[in-house]
């Protein structure tokens, strides 16, 4: 690289080759992990300069639990953020771009307090997760809801070639932002407005994806599915722990077929929809565990997605506490929580609600449905209630969805 006197930038080619490194180091961490398996999305992510979408990048500074939060905002350009910065965008983590709102032009680095953050990146294994399987051919026309810094929606357009990727961003301030970074990145389009709509102007779309999770499927984002479509997009519950996905396809004209399944991770869910959370019983858990009973339930291993899918439906309410010893369950609205004992064959439980009982009950439902590891979700063309199954007969397992007018 040159400056405007013609000669060499030495610190600018630098910076250029230690992108490109830490785009590599990346690629080949995805494909160690087993994660990346596609060529050409390989091929796209060695390609895309991330530090163009998310030239600046918040990181807390104060420790979990403390108020308020201490954040501090990294500019890639900044000698003295550099190094983290790159190290952040490239880690594969979730990277946070935006604070209650802001203008991302009028950012300016260094330590802030108090806010929350109102926009960032996915997972990067999870994006490359769900951008194999939506299975994106040359010349589809895709459809991204819930756009963020853009990096999904930048991939996905590599795949599609020029035109025939948009985004749909609710947020004006990151709308605007994203257009112009993507610009200079790749030749995707994004327009501000509600994800829920969809965007009819381009539709019908041979991909859809939501970066955001609903509590059912909106009308919209089937209507705009094209023949032979696929469309997926995460349902979500009151819980953030056991997350589902749901994957459509359109057959022939109105025909669709749509699968709900389990997993490790998932989407955040649209705006203004509250998460439970057991951050705030946590002590009071630790002071009084609860009252020892026996138990015959061993629950499923945590990769027993089909159990724990349906726990997130039929024991509503509850949220996991991931970071406890033994399973540990907690319904903050009731004051009430479930401790497993260390494989004793007791439990401790504790407050008006027996929650452990509720998992016992659904379990053997489970287990009487057959274990199944994925449901059916109906979809009813007047947009009646979606209805989940896991087959037909007595035995089946099922569940009626939240419509989105019923949103927390």
């Amino acid at each position: 690289m040159k400056t405007e006197s013609g000669t060499a930038d030495p610190a600018a080619e630098g910076r250029l080759t230690d992108a490109a490194s830490a785009r590599l180091a990346l690629v080949e961490r995805l494909q160690a992990d087993g994660v990346l398996t596609d060529p050409r999305l390989r091929d796209a992510l060695s390609r895309l300069d991330r530090g163009v979408l998310m030239p600046r990048a918040y990181v807390r500074r104060s420790e979990q639990g403390s108020e308020p939060v201490v954040w501090d905002l990294l500019d890639g350009a900044h000698p003295k953020d550099r190094a983290e910065w790159q190290e952040l965008v490239y880690s594969g983590e979730s990277v946070l771009v935006q604070r209650d709102g802001e203008r991302l032009e009028g950012q300016v680095r260094g330590v802030v307090s108090g806010g929350r953050m109102t926009a960032m990146s996915t997972f990067t294994p999870y994006t490359v997760e769900v951008l194999q399987r939506m299975r994106i051919a040359s010349g589809h026309r895709y459809l991204d809801l819930g756009t963020g810094p853009g990096v999904s929606l930048a991939l996905a357009a590599a795949l599609t070639g020029p035109g025939l990727a948009v985004g749909v961003e609710r947020d004006e301030h990151m709308a605007a932002f994203v257009q112009k970074t993507l610009d200079r990145v790749g030749v995707a389009s994004v327009v501000a407005g509600d994800a829920l709509d969809g965007h009819a102007p381009l539709a019908p779309y041979d991909r859809i994806h939501s970066g955001i999770g609903v509590p059912c499927l909106p009308s919209a984002w089937v209507g705009q599915l094209a023949p032979g479509g696929r469309l997926l997009t995460t349902l979500a519950t009151r819980t953030p722990s056991w997350p589902g996905h749901c994957l459509v396809t359109r057959t022939t004209g109105r025909h669709v077929e749509s699968v709900l399944e389990g997993g490790p991770r998932g989407h955040r869910p649209l705006h203004g929809y509250t998460w439970l959370t057991a951050q705030h019983h946590l002590q009071q858990i630790a002071n009084r565990p609860g009252k020892r009973r026996p138990t015959t339930f061993a629950p499923p291993p945590d990769h027993a997605y089909g159990f724990w899918l349906a726990a997130a439906y039929l024991v509503p309410g509850v949220v996991r506490h991931f970071q406890a010893d033994t399973l540990t369950v907690v319904a903050p609205e009731e004051n009430s929580w479930a401790v497993a004992g260390p494989g004793d064959g007791t439990v401790r439980v504790h407050g008006p609600r027996d929650v452990w009982a509720e998992l016992e009950r659904v379990h053997d439902l489970w287990v009487r449905a057959g274990s199944p590891a994925a449901f059916h979700v109906d979809i009813p063309d007047d947009g009646a209630q979606q209805h989940v199954t896991s087959g037909t007969g007595t035995t089946a397992l099922g569940w009626e969805l939240p419509a989105l007018s019923t949103t927390p």
